[in-house]
């Protein structure tokens, strides 16, 4: 049972930003619905999420173009930005729209000065240590290589599973992880087997290799082979 539902998490000032209102009238209410869908996605730690247009389309029932328009106008009044992937759009949400968005001064995709950062969030740059995971470090490597969400999963699906449960607890990109988590059950992967107690995993491969067997049989048959030759040359000298 679920400690809580899933929500999306939305600043008060959303619905009277100056920024929503450089939007035009016809366009502003389909931009809000769509950076509110893309807030379900988004990565507290990194800002970052590649949902595709399609999925976008079927969470807020408008088309692509008009997801695509308001996603530029979004763009242009400073609310997001966008990247090309190989078969998807990488979206960066401005922090500022983010809930307990932790601030990274050293990004340059957006302007860190005073006046952008509210108070409650400043804090001392000398104090602050800035932390990436494992799982964030794969996700952004893939991105910046052009990939898109399977290879993403893919690469994650080759972690241990305890790392991916780990992640999916601390909130650390849980969309992917719990594909990983997904896609290991399907290959098989997270399938756990009880071994004999006392076995010997060494010898276990050994006997499990394919070479290993071939030998096996190649020298049973010529001991077989030495044995009956031995047997019929005994039998002549009976005779």
């Amino acid at each position: 049972m679920q400690k809580y539902l899933p929500h999306i998490r939305i600043p008060f000032k959303l619905f009277d930003d100056e920024r929503i209102k450089k939007i035009p009238e016809e366009y502003r209410s389909s931009s809000l619905l769509i950076l509110i869908a893309l807030l379900k996605f988004v990565n507290s730690n990194s800002g970052q999420c590649y949902p595709r247009q399609a999925t976008i389309s079927s969470m807020v029932c408008l088309s692509r173009s008009t997801i695509y328009r308001c996603t530029e106008l979004l763009q242009e009044v400073g609310i997001l930005k966008k990247k090309r992937l190989k078969s998807t759009l990488l979206y960066m949400i401005n922090p500022t729209y983010i809930v307990n968005k932790k601030i990274d001064v050293s990004s340059k995709d957006y302007d860190v000065s005073r006046k952008h950062i509210p108070r409650v969030m400043m804090t001392d740059i000398k104090r602050t240590t800035l932390r990436t995971t494992i799982i964030t470090n794969i996700i952004k490597e893939v991105a910046d290589k052009g990939g898109d969400k399977n290879i993403i999963i893919d690469k994650l699906s080759t972690l241990p599973r305890h790392t991916l449960i780990k992640a999916v607890n601390e909130k650390d990109n849980p969309y992917y992880c719990n594909l990983a988590l997904s896609e290991q059950d399907r290959k098989g992967n997270g399938a756990l087997v009880d071994l004999p107690k006392g076995i010997e995993l060494e010898k276990l491969r050994k006997k499990t290799n394919f070479a290993y067997q071939r030998a096996v049989y190649k020298n049973k048959r010529n001991n077989d082979r030495k044995i009956k030759s031995k047997d019929l040359l005994r039998g002549d000298s009976k005779d």
